[in-house]
């Protein structure tokens, strides 16, 4: 079996066919995040680190706007995988043309949002005066691609739910080397700064709209243009909306916890904590790929066999990722570890770190959140597989509540153990390290949710998983 062709999950080894499907898709999360990392390395060599502080501080407000539409243009594609699976290519075609209409919908609703509230979020987020404008800037003209966004991403999930998991990551390497090369003329040659970052990444998203839509149309007979497929099929959009809005309700509860979480931070150090901020959660998202990964290839393969009504299949491929993750797991841990003192150099200038009195203030805020978080992961990979399986056997409610119960454990945390460690000066150093639990005790109160509710839906009927 080759890696680069369309996959189908119903059929082959569990494990074998969902690590083959998500090898692609692990490429594909380095090259779609590396798209923040190269406009922090861009920024880093062009105009400096507080220009790259700018960008990353507004990753909290992305989250809550971009997580929402991509969680529900995930929930849309879980029909095309359901047709898939039953090999029923006309309600398949529909629903591809249904789920577009939708992100479009979904996505335009959210720029509009986004550019009402933008400067209030940007100060709400509490951000140090000195990268408020920079950070301003980035984020007015990322608001425009935003719509681009969710239909590249789209589209890239819709590949995956029918088997594809290699055309995005070639179409990913595609538009990262174009972002690269537009970072550097519009920050390097034009010195547009956090302007000419957010240009370069509207522009790579543009392409990749046009790449998918192409590759689509030449490879896929059944996902062609039809006199159908203008038209909404009232009850699959429907169905669609009720499982990709929860799921989105659910992304955009997590990153309020996030932007909180960071706001909290954000107090720390004189603006310094901010810097922390800006090197360890570009670490955080990379080191978790692989088990992202894995739960992402497991929503297809539940999906496709949640179609076909082959639910001791599922049932065995569940248990068979869940080992592999735990092994994936070990290996995250043994890097992460290794690489927590160098983990500042990569993301700020040298002089910035090695800095007397700076310096040592920036390492600690890193090394202490990564020294905290690192061991907790195998709860992330947990939470994202029990996530998967939820929405691919259609039960988007639970990982919705999921999502509640995060947020309200994070803000238990940032805004009662600061205090409670430190009366005197909630905002200390040692009160820094109460801040840093708060993702992981968020991760633990999702995991008791929806892992518990995932048992709970197994060992109800050994034949059919049903509500």
């Amino acid at each position: 079996m080759k890696v680069f062709k369309q996959i189908d999950l119903t059929k082959g080894t569990p494990w074998k066919v969902i690590l083959l499907f998500s090898l692609p898709i692990l490429l594909s999360l380095i090259l779609s995040n590396a798209f923040s990392l190269i406009n922090a390395l861009v920024l880093k060599v062009t105009v400096g680190g507080d220009s790259v502080t700018a960008i990353n501080s507004t990753s909290s407000i992305s989250m809550i706007l971009f997580n929402f539409a991509y969680g529900c243009s995930g929930g849309f594609v879980i029909l095309l995988s359901s047709y898939f699976g039953k090999k029923d290519f006309i309600n398949l075609r529909k629903s591809f043309y249904n789920g577009l209409f939708l992100s479009i919908l979904v996505g335009l609703v959210i720029t509009i949002l986004g550019l009402f509230v933008y400067e209030d979020l940007i100060t709400l987020l509490n951000i140090d005066e000195i990268y408020f404008n920079k950070a301003k800037d980035y984020y007015f003209i990322i608001l425009f691609s935003f719509v681009l966004m969710v239909i590249s991403n789209y589209f890239a999930n819709a590949l995956r739910a029918i088997g594809d998991s290699s055309a995005p990551l070639v179409i990913s390497l595609i538009t990262t080397v174009l972002n690269v090369i537009f970072a550097f003329i519009f920050t390097g040659l034009i010195k547009w700064d956090t302007k000419g970052v957010a240009i370069a990444t509207l522009l790579a998203n543009l392409f990749s709209c046009i790449i998918n839509f192409i590759y689509i149309f030449i490879k896929y007979d059944y996902l062609r243009i039809h006199r159908d497929s203008f038209k909404l099929e009232k009850d699959m959009s429907l169905q669609m909306l009720k499982l990709g809005l929860p799921l989105g309700l659910q992304w955009a509860v997590l990153f309020v916890g996030s932007f909180f979480q960071s706001r909290t931070i954000n107090g720390f150090g004189n603006g310094l904590a901010t810097k922390a901020v800006s090197c360890y959660n570009p670490i955080d998202q990379y080191l978790c790929m692989p088990l992202h990964a894995m739960s992402s290839a497991l929503l297809s393969y539940v999906a496709q066999n949640y179609g076909n009504e082959d639910f001791d299949r599922i049932k065995k491929g569940v248990k068979e990722v869940l080992l592999v993750d735990i092994c994936i797991y070990i290996v995250i841990f043994i890097i992460g570890y290794s690489l927590i003192n160098y983990v500042p150099y990569i993301f700020m200038p040298k002089e910035e770190i090695d800095h007397v009195v700076n310096g040592p203030i920036i390492k600690y805020y890193v090394s202490t959140y990564l020294y905290i978080t690192i061991p907790f992961y195998i709860f992330q990979g947990v939470l994202t597989l029990s996530r998967s399986i939820l929405q691919g056997i259609q039960k988007p409610m639970i990982p919705f509540i999921s999502g509640i119960g995060e947020l309200f454990a994070r803000l238990a945390v940032c805004f009662f153990i600061p205090s409670i460690i430190n009366p005197s000066n909630p905002i200390s150093d040692e009160s820094y390290i109460g801040v840093c639990f708060s993702t992981p005790f968020a991760w633990f109160v999702s995991v008791v949710i929806m892992g518990g509710s995932v048992l709970y839906f197994f060992s109800k009927n050994k034949k059919k998983i049903e509500c």
